[in-house]
């Protein structure tokens, strides 16, 4: 028999090794079914301005950039991330385009559509160069504090534009026609609206197909069958088949026709524009891609140095003759969920766009331009916000509702209302003005809200664990514990707002003081608002945290905080771990400190005090300790009961001998103060004469002693030695818990200032 395959030998990892190759191929050839047809439509949307006769063309030289610009991102990078047009910079190319037009020589004829493709690859290369330039000069990064609001205009106002190029075709005409001129095609615009209606489906029910392949194929099929039943005169065109040219960039005449567009200063105004607003647009996609798909992976990578390479794929696609190009998330996303552990999967991806131009662009032939439409018309109304019209209703239910709303939730509501302005102002910008001057908008929301809210470091302060304690008094082996370990934990108090670019900073944060710490609490109190992007981001670092052993909480966020709400829904939607939320900070610095006793195997006495060894007694003789004993009344709390009441007379003193006893604010479940064995509480209403300001609980069951008020007045007047000493204990008692409050006052102070 022949001898055993084990894991060691070369053929069991050749098969290995054809088995991952094999994989990584199918991965490759789906997201390919799904993004070649999207890369086409945008190649002719792009160029749609020089005419049908340039589509083949247009869409052959849009997959080749995005085939070598993806591969030399996969080579040069940090890998994973496949690049695309985007909806966006198509957009951006076509209004280029028809703005060039104007600007080359009259009589040009057919050379003119060339020499426009040398000024717009001209163009690409200047944003390619600008990409690099903001990587080594490691300034890119500041794209990333772009303010949700204005990514939000942007992407709305791509969406909607991309929904108005995409309508010619699908209405049953071809991409570029002029949809308002032109009534809709029946059986075009049925097979648009099922690829519409099919890919919509899919998403929402998420299949496992593709939402672009199913819509794709439902509307090809429908297609091909109406046409088999005599519709086909209203069904409209099918795409063209891609094309390369022949004469790559024209011939003389195309060359010639640009120089005389050179000579014109407005041509310079027109590319340099255009140059920066794709390297803006593309420093964005690039972070936003790479952030994801890292945090998917739990991987980390040089942005700056992703900024260079992506614009060094630029340059390449612009030397083919290529559009603008930019990681594309759905794409890259999907690659990297198919097969996480290869690194060059984007390689494969780029052959199979590669084998579709070269070997079988006929395939892309077969589509009807409707179906096409019907994608690209989903993929813009996906990118439409549902904010535009939720977030009035709210700010409207805040203002005019029936019930009343605190302070700090007006302002809150005003903080939404402006944002919500800000990205209506930039997605109308995009819509009357172009993306162009959209950008320019946008970016002048971000420096003004950048301005408003985040010129502070988004950590307010930082406290380790043996310099900051919970509320909880402990007994003194307890506190020196801490004291001695508690560096391991890490209260974070946060302020501003957490977005793409606070919430990364957070996150770098975050992966310096996983080195030493078990547990950090982050104190969200003076956090206003924050978006999808950060709390993807730290959900990811919660997941990433908790598979470290380490754990990441998150305080101050109510049960019903709508804050808090996004990060849970986004944690269940994504499959991430669970969140670890607690409404107190304080009570979440407890917990932990509870734990890292545990993990130190520090043993808590549990036993009950003697009078003898309370703080009260401190100095008592034995006849003395014995009328003080006399003059007391044993009593019992079961975990939960209320000893008084703020607003109850000041009835007794209580001294306890076992178990701690909590004060809190009335009416709440904020804590004031923790006490442990040998304590006493609700001695200065007696004192007073006054009534309870707080409420007192116990926090375990308790053991205490209580002294009545009648019985204290009388020991008082019998026994006046005894009574002085009594007076001293008490005094030197609140000496301790003001100092040990003193450290929280500038905490308190601070709250109290932000929410006036």
């Amino acid at each position: 028999m022949p001898p055993a395959l084990s894991d060691e030998s070369p053929a069991v990892q050749t098969l290995r090794g054809w088995r991952s190759a094999f994989s990584s191929v199918v991965a490759a050839l789906s997201s390919t079914a799904a993004h070649a047809p999207e890369n086409a439509a945008y190649g002719l949307m792009a160029m749609a301005p020089l005419g049908a006769a340039f589509g083949p063309l247009a869409m052959g030289l849009a997959l080749l950039g995005a085939a070598l610009a993806s591969a030399t991102a996969s080579l040069l990078g940090g890998g994973r991330l496949a690049l695309d047009a985007g909806a966006a910079l198509a957009l951006l190319t076509a209004g280029l385009v028809a703005a060039l037009l104007p600007h080359l020589p009259s009589g040009a004829g057919s050379a003119a559509g060339l020499g426009v493709l040398l000024l717009v690859t001209l163009g690409i290369v200047a944003a390619g160069l600008l990409q690099m330039l903001l990587g080594l000069l490691r300034v890119g990064g500041l794209v990333k504090f772009t303010p949700y609001p204005v990514r939000v205009g942007l992407s709305t106002g791509v969406g909607l534009l991309l929904v108005t190029g995409a309508w010619p075709a699908f209405t049953g005409h071809t991409f570029g026609a002029n949809g308002a001129g032109q009534m809709p095609l029946p059986a075009g615009t049925l097979v648009g609206a099922t690829a519409l209606a099919v890919a919509a489906l899919a998403a929402w029910k998420h299949w496992k197909l593709p939402p672009i392949i199913a819509g794709l194929a439902a509307a090809t099929l429908l297609h091909h069958t109406l046409a088999a039943a005599g519709w086909g005169a209203g069904l409209g065109p099918r795409v063209d088949v891609p094309a390369l040219p022949a004469d790559w960039f024209g011939g003389v005449d195309a060359w010639r026709a640009a120089q005389a567009a050179l000579a014109q200063p407005a041509v310079w105004v027109l590319l340099g524009a255009y140059a920066l607003t794709t390297a803006v647009i593309a420093s964005l996609d690039t972070l936003l891609a790479a952030s994801i798909v890292d945090g998917r992976l739990g991987t980390r990578r040089n942005a700056d140095r992703e900024l260079v390479v992506q614009g060094c794929a630029n340059l390449v696609s612009a030397a083919v003759g290529g559009l603008p190009a930019s990681p594309s998330i759905p794409a890259s996303v999907g690659l990297v969920m198919q097969r996480p552990e290869q690194r060059h999967i984007v390689l494969f991806y780029a052959a199979a766009l590669l084998a579709v131009l070269l070997a079988a662009p006929v395939l892309l032939g077969l589509l009807p331009a409707s179906a096409v439409g019907g994608v690209l018309v989903f993929l813009g109304l996906s990118m439409v916000s549902a904010t535009l019209w939720k977030t009035p209703l709210e700010v409207w239910r805040s203002r005019f509702g029936r019930q009343p709303v605190a302070a700090a939730q007006h302002l809150r509501w005003h903080l939404l209302a402006a944002n919500w302005a800000v990205t209506v102002a930039v997605t109308v910008a995009a819509l009357a003005l172009g993306l162009g001057p959209a950008v320019l908008i946008g970016a002048s929301c971000a420096v003004l809200m950048f301005v408003r809210a985040n010129l502070r470091d988004v950590v307010r302060t930082a406290w380790r664990g043996n310099l900051r304690h919970s509320r909880k008094t402990r007994a003194p082996a307890l506190a020196a514990a801490l004291r001695a370990q508690g560096g391991a934990i890490v209260v974070l108090e946060l302020q501003g707002a957490l977005f793409f670019g606070t919430a990364d900073a957070l996150r770098e944060r975050l992966a310096v003081l996983s080195a030493d710490a078990d547990t950090v609490i982050l104190d969200l109190h003076q956090v206003g608002e924050i978006d999808v992007t950060a709390a993807r981001i730290l959900c990811e670092t919660a997941a990433e945290w908790k598979a470290a052993g380490r754990r990441l909480v998150f305080a101050e966020w109510g049960a019903h905080d709508p804050r808090r709400g996004l990060m849970e829904s986004f944690a269940h939607d994504s499959g991430s771990a669970e969140l670890c939320f607690d409404d107190s900070a304080d009570r979440a610095l407890e917990l932990a400190e509870d734990a890292l006793l545990h993990r130190l195997h520090v043993e808590r006495d549990d036993g009950v005090l003697g009078l003898a060894e309370t703080m009260v007694a401190r100095g008592l003789d034995a006849e003395e300790l014995a009328l003080l004993r006399s003059a007391m009344t044993p009593c019992f709390f079961a975990r939960g009961d209320l000893l008084f009441r703020a607003g109850d007379p000041g009835d007794a003193w209580y001294l306890s001998l076992r178990g701690e006893i909590g004060l809190r604010l009335p009416g709440t479940r904020r804590r004031l103060a923790s006490f442990a064995p040998g304590v006493i509480v609700g001695e200065l209403s007696v004192l007073a004469q006054e009534r309870r300001s707080a409420d007192a609980v116990a926090e375990s069951d308790v053991t205490a002693l209580a002294m009545s008020a009648e019985a204290f007045d009388r020991l008082l007047q019998s026994h006046p030695q005894l009574a002085a000493k009594l007076m001293r204990n008490i005094a030197l008692h609140l000496g301790d818990r003001v100092r040990n409050l003193t450290g929280d006052l500038a905490v308190w102070v601070s709250r109290a200032s932000a929410l006036g």
